[in-house]
């Protein structure tokens, strides 16, 4: 194995002025390159954020016929209760 391979870096310890100078002025270490890699935690229920209610598309009916608000609702809710593969109601994209 070469030694090229084996390179290693050991932090300093800082000096007592500095240390002192930071307690002194309320100073709080920024991020680490090790900090920076761990992965935020995603809160319990919010999986899908799209879904609040000031989020939502607005719909709009030109003619009759058209999808309403409450139709879109309930083949959504359609959609998400099925089996995936499952075809639900008209092909619609919502």
């Amino acid at each position: 194995m070469s030694k090229r391979n084996q390179v290693s870096y050991v932090r300093p310890p800082e000096p007592a002025f500095l240390a002192r100078f930071k307690q002194k002025v309320g100073y709080k270490e920024g991020p680490t390159v090790e900090t920076k890699k761990i992965q935020p935690e995603i809160p319990e229920g919010d999986d899908d954020r799209s879904d609040n209610e000031d989020e939502q598309p607005q719909v709009v009916v030109l003619k009759k016929g058209d999808l309403s608000a409450e139709e879109a609702m309930k083949i959504k809710q359609q959609m998400k209760s099925s089996k995936p593969g499952e075809r639900i109601g008209p092909s619609v994209i919502l």
